[in-house]
């Protein structure tokens, strides 16, 4: 699948496992995708996500407060604790399932635009498709339409003549 990346959706990818790294996560999740689209250096990926608020410190603020709604929903608030930055250093993290299903989102939203390449737009929309888990909630959570901001994603790639053939 990543054969099919163009330039951009490669640093993405590479992104998301810095960012997945430097929080010391194990696993590189659906969240460092969307926070490397934020950060990353596709200008019109940038701007779709900062135009609804999403902009790095958006998605991170976003993603915060997902994190502080899931622990209360178990009774267990974050600021009740005084606990020390990760320790470890994760050298290699993991690809998990949140990450995974939205990259082969991506390669079907491509599929289904008869784009040949994937771009960080197609990575958006597959990130923004998906039904359950931390990125819809923390969107959601932060008062983002994710259907009206992938319809500016499509018209953004429509209005781009985007058939992958770039990068």
């Amino acid at each position: 699948m990543f054969q099919r990346f163009v330039a951009d959706a490669r640093d993405t990818a590479s992104l998301a496992q810095e960012i997945a790294r430097r929080v010391a996560s194990p696993t590189i999740e659906a969240e460092h995708i969307l926070l490397a689209l934020a950060e990353g250096r596709d200008a019109a990926t940038q701007a779709i996500l900062a135009d609804a608020g999403l902009d790095p410190e958006g998605v991170r603020e976003a993603l915060e407060r997902e994190n502080e709604r899931s622990l209360a929903a178990v009774g267990v608030s974050p600021h009740a604790f005084d606990l020390p930055p990760p320790a470890r250093l994760v050298k290699s993290p993991r690809w998990a399932a949140s990450a995974k299903l939205a990259l082969e989102r991506s390669l079907k939203v491509a599929s289904a635009r008869d784009d040949r390449r994937i771009e960080p737009s197609h990575i958006l929309l597959g990130v923004l498709e998906a039904p359950v888990g931390t990125v819809p909630r923390a969107l959601e959570g932060a008062g983002i339409d994710r259907a009206g901001l992938a319809r500016r994603a499509e018209a953004a790639m429509d209005l781009a003549g985007h058939d992958g053939v770039s990068g």
